[in-house]
């Protein structure tokens, strides 16, 4: 008997030190393929072009929304980002030798932007999405790495995760790799080609590898990996719903290829204006794409999509509503009597998609916290919505949120008191 259990404690100690060792030998960074472009053989002018083109991949990728500083500094770092296990903060990605990449080569920045792996071995958090970024060009990263390279140094710490035990473990993350980062696969176009607006391809690659859109519109599992059978489906970030992006869903809420168009180009659409995370995705991103990578974005995400329809608004007996007179005193005012907005003031309600989506709490957070006001593409501005939290009690909320709901969004009058304290304070 003492034998065996000397035994089975040694196999135990066997399988631990070979999972110890070989899951992060396994799990390490992969083949990285040459560069395409040798930097130390380029001219003024052919550097000057690359480092505009990673221009275009930094915006395209949307890098900025995660690395600018909280006092704005581009690419600074210390941006907070919430997520169900913790804080992490956007790292310092300026030439800093003490504090950013400034000792990084671009075959370092290929294999933390695919892999997940820093220079040292070690691992990034997968809110670094190398999960979407997995399948850039090489092409692309090294033209991304000579426009970082180009940017003035910041001379700013990073500041560590506040992660919850077991996630503050960084090495378990080569576990986490194990499972659920994907393999590199067929590479799409490369960014920045000639490719004509509504390729597929294109926007496939925009869409799922730079945009990473999977990261926040997919629903995430109790290990923070995107669920891949329910992909674009929704979830929740920080609080706000980030909807269901799939071309049935945005049909279902009345978008067209044309409306998705404008609203990543201006951030207005009949269907809203940018709000939440995806504001800075329109300041930092979609506003500097070309029209033709925004069309084939939109041709992507609505490709097969059935004819988009849209909730009839609800046009009698609305008035014995009890949130009608509440939308009167305090909504009408801007939105119209009858939710048709005004032009470059206050959108449309009848067809604002907040009022569609089956979970409210979008609704009840533009509500209560309101939406400053601030720049959009090219001239356009957004208009202040003030807050009314101050002004309803949950009870009143949820009549108003309500109204909206069944007068313009096709959803029924379900909400509770209850349902609006559980959105959360401002």
């Amino acid at each position: 008997m003492r034998r065996r259990l000397i035994l089975g404690a040694l196999a135990l100690v066997v399988v631990v030190v070979v999972a110890v060792v070989a899951v992060p030998l396994l799990t390490g960074a992969g083949p990285i393929p040459p560069a395409t472009v040798d930097l130390a053989r380029l001219d003024a002018g052919q550097r000057t072009r690359l480092v505009e083109r990673g221009r275009y991949i930094a915006r395209a990728a949307d890098c900025a929304a995660c690395h600018v500083a909280e006092d704005g500094r581009a690419y600074a770092g210390g941006l907070p980002m919430e997520t169900p296990v913790g804080t992490i903060y956007g790292t310092n990605i300026t030439p800093s030798h003490d504090h950013g990449i400034g000792g990084w080569s671009a075959d370092d920045l290929y294999r933390a932007l695919v892999y997940g792996i820093l220079p040292d071995g070690g691992r990034l958090y997968p809110a670094m999405p190398y999960t979407s970024y997995h399948a850039m060009t090489r092409a692309d990263v090294d033209a991304l790495s000579a426009y970082l390279a180009s940017l003035p140094a910041v001379e700013k710490p990073n500041r560590p995760p506040d992660l919850a035990f077991p996630f503050n473990i960084r090495p378990a993350i080569a576990f986490w790799n194990l499972v659920f980062r994907p393999e590199p696969g067929d590479l799409p176009p490369p960014a920045g080609s000639a490719a004509p607006a509504g390729d597929h391809a294109r926007g496939r690659y925009l869409v799922e590898v730079l945009g990473h859109c999977g990261e926040c519109h997919t629903p995430r599992n109790l290990a923070y990996a995107m669920e891949d059978d329910r992909h674009l489906q929704g979830e929740v970030i920080e609080g706000a719903l980030a909807p269901d992006i799939t071309p049935a869903g945005l049909s279902a809420r009345g978008w067209t290829a044309e409306d998705l168009t404008g609203f990543l180009s201006t951030g207005l659409s009949p269907q809203g204006t940018m709000t939440f995370r995806m504001y800075p995705v329109l300041h930092h991103s979609t506003r500097y794409l070309t029209a033709e990578d925004v069309g084939a974005i939109a041709a992507y995400l609505t490709e097969g999509a059935p004819p988009p329809t849209r909730p009839e608004p609800v046009t009698t007996g609305h008035t014995q509503n009890p949130g009608h007179d509440i939308y009167l005193g305090f909504c009408a005012g801007c939105h119209g009597a009858d939710g048709e907005g005004h032009p470059a003031a206050s959108p449309p309600l009848a067809s604002n998609t907040t009022a569609m989506l089956q979970d409210p709490r979008n609704l009840v957070k533009v509500i209560r916290d309101g939406i400053p006001a601030r720049p959009l593409a090219g001239t356009g501005r957004m208009q202040e919505m003030p807050a009314f939290g101050d002004l309803l009690d949950d009870g009143e909320m949820a009549a108003l949120v309500n109204y909206l709901r069944r007068r313009w969004g096709g959803q029924p009058g379900d909400v509770t008191a209850e349902r609006v304290a559980e959105v959360g304070p401002r």
